[in-house]
């Protein structure tokens, strides 16, 4: 599908119209408006539901910013249940999110964020795969993002390795750098192991097996 995007090296307010396709109709433009509406419509709710909450102030401060991410999370998955959205549309679609809403992201960045680094991304994948609670005993919103941001324990199509590494720190208290140290040397171990050919024992296996060799565990 078509997208529509704020062009944001301009002083001036100018959209421009991606996709993934080379060739862009008519057609496929007045839906992208109307896409565009919805979502803006989508962002300008949460901004009420996070100060209503009063995890964010009109400062653009979030007080409480892993129950704030995880609100927004929530319904951005609502949004896409409810539009369209093809996969390969996927990286614009998020990069555009930065810049509706002075409230959540007060900066635009100049450039593309890393799709795996991107904040509504991870925020998305958090909502959808866990529970607030479960998220909570993880730790605080940043130690998520070093757990997101890791493409190693994304490429598992049905999310192993990722449920993994969350059940793990679940269950082994660690302060934040304890855990970057830890989730840094598993994504290094596994980064050019094929894991998708492993059925769930193994892998769980290997884990294991490396965790006790590395960390005495």
């Amino acid at each position: 599908m078509v997208l529509k995007i704020k062009k944001k090296d301009s002083l001036e307010e100018k959209f421009l119209y991606k996709s993934s396709k080379a060739v862009v109709t008519p057609q496929e433009i007045e839906l992208a408006n109307e896409f565009d509406q919805q979502l803006n419509k989508t962002i300008k709710k949460i901004e009420r539901v996070l100060l209503k909450e009063k995890v964010l102030t009109r400062t653009n401060k979030k007080k409480d910013p892993l129950r704030a991410w995880f609100i927004i999370g929530e319904y951005i998955n609502k949004f896409l249940e409810q539009n369209n959205l093809e996969v390969t549309d996927e990286p614009i679609f998020w990069d555009s999110l930065y810049g509706r809403s002075d409230l959540i992201t007060k900066t635009v960045p100049k450039s593309r964020i890393s799709y795996t680094r991107n904040d509504f991304n991870i925020a998305a994948i958090l909502a959808r795969r866990y529970s607030f609670e479960e998220a909570k005993r993880i730790g605080s919103w940043a130690v998520w993002r070093e757990i997101l941001s890791y493409k190693t324990f994304m490429k598992d199509g049905d999310g192993r390795m990722l449920d993994w590494v969350v059940h793990y720190l679940m269950q082994h208290a660690m302060t934040r750098d304890e855990a970057r140290q830890f989730l840094k040397a598993v994504s290094a171990r596994f980064k050019r192991i094929e894991i998708s050919i492993l059925n769930r024992r193994e892998l769980q296996e290997k884990l294991n097996n490396f965790v006790l060799k590395e960390f005495k565990i």
